[in-house]
């Protein structure tokens, strides 16, 4: 019997629940495919009409500008479907490690990437279990650990930028066949096995089924403090790990590094169709949503426009993105 199933069938649970699981699981994917073909149209439209957008180099550049904040968007993902809104700790989190990865890289580049990835698990799971098991609100909570983040990060750096003494290079300009760089190939597989993980494990279901109604979640004994504390861990994780790829490519660390990942994390999450209720949505449309963005941003670069005119249409197509999310779940309850 799957993990639906058994919530369906649940004594405890409401009656009206089977029918409620069935319309949120298939719900309109009007949103996810509406940037899929954006991104499509976008990309058709610059290559003919923005001169040096089809350059190999600009391509290069558009894969760079998403690989950290993709990575970030599909932890971030874990956290909404989880239906415990966002993690406003990833900033934090992401520019702690950058300093943590400068100052371990003599170890190797391996080692400082494990340890460094580790400790962001670590951070996400202590995050999670206050969230899980104590109860706490999710965003209060996130804050309050991006302030205790920051504050040991000014400590452990003085407030200086630390200088990595090692070879990052395979992560900062190292690449694969034809071009493509490795951050983008890291982004890739982590993008592709968390999507797994949520798609065809049971772990993954009870995660989703936990964001759509936790109440049912708790008479249908799903582990519903595990799913979310693995879930803040997950994003953790993947904080520190786009940490380390700002890291490589500034051959340093500060708390100004990626500092700002959480807006854009959260962007390609709504822009990506994962509902902001929980428990709706795939984890690779948070990843597309990244990819959206960097397009947009891309092209708004080459285009010229300053940095105002570049966040107003950046924040316009999230209000809009928005939008289309609500009314294609009104459209799915019909």
């Amino acid at each position: 019997m799957t993990v639906e199933q058994t919530i369906m069938t649940s004594k405890e649970a409401p009656s009206s629940l089977s029918l409620f699981l069935a319309g949120a699981l298939h719900a309109d994917r009007l949103q996810a495919n509406a940037v899929r073909l954006a991104i499509v149209v976008l990309t058709s439209w610059a290559i003919v009409a923005v001169p040096g957008f089809g350059s190999t180099a600009n391509f290069s550049s558009i894969m760079y500008a998403t690989a950290a904040i993709g990575i970030a968007a599909v932890g971030m993902s874990l956290i909404t479907l989880s239906g415990n809104l966002f993690m406003l700790s990833m900033g934090a989190t992401t520019a702690v490690s950058t300093v943590l990865f400068a100052s371990t890289l003599h170890f190797g580049l391996p080692l400082a990437m494990l340890i460094i990835v580790f400790t962001g698990l670590v951070v996400g799971c202590v995050q999670g279990i206050i969230v899980a098991v104590a109860k706490a609100n999710p965003i209060i909570t996130t804050i309050a650990a991006s302030s205790i983040i920051m504050g040991f990060g000014a400590y452990y750096s003085g407030g200086l930028t630390v200088v990595g003494q090692g070879d990052a290079s395979w992560l900062s300009v190292g690449r694969v066949a034809d071009g493509v760089p490795n951050q983008i190939l890291i982004f890739g597989v982590f993008s592709l096995f968390v999507h797994f993980m949520c798609q065809w494990t049971r772990l993954g279901h009870e995660l989703r089924l936990v964001g759509l109604n936790p109440v049912a979640g708790e008479y249908a004994w799903l582990r519903t403090k595990t799913v979310i504390i693995i879930a803040y861990a997950i994003a953790g994780a993947a904080a520190a790990l786009a940490g380390c790829l700002y890291g490589s490519q500034a051959a340093q660390g500060n708390l100004r590094l990626g500092s700002g990942i959480d807006f854009d994390a959260i962007a390609a999450v709504l822009v990506g169709g994962v509902a902001i209720k929980g428990g709706r949505g795939l984890v690779i449309d948070a990843a597309i949503g990244a990819v959206f963005l960097a397009l947009i941003s891309n092209v708004l670069l080459l285009k010229g426009l300053s940095l105002e005119i570049q966040l107003l249409i950046k924040g316009l197509v999230v209000i809009v993105s928005v939008i289309i999310g609500a009314v294609a779940q009104r459209m799915g309850k019909k």
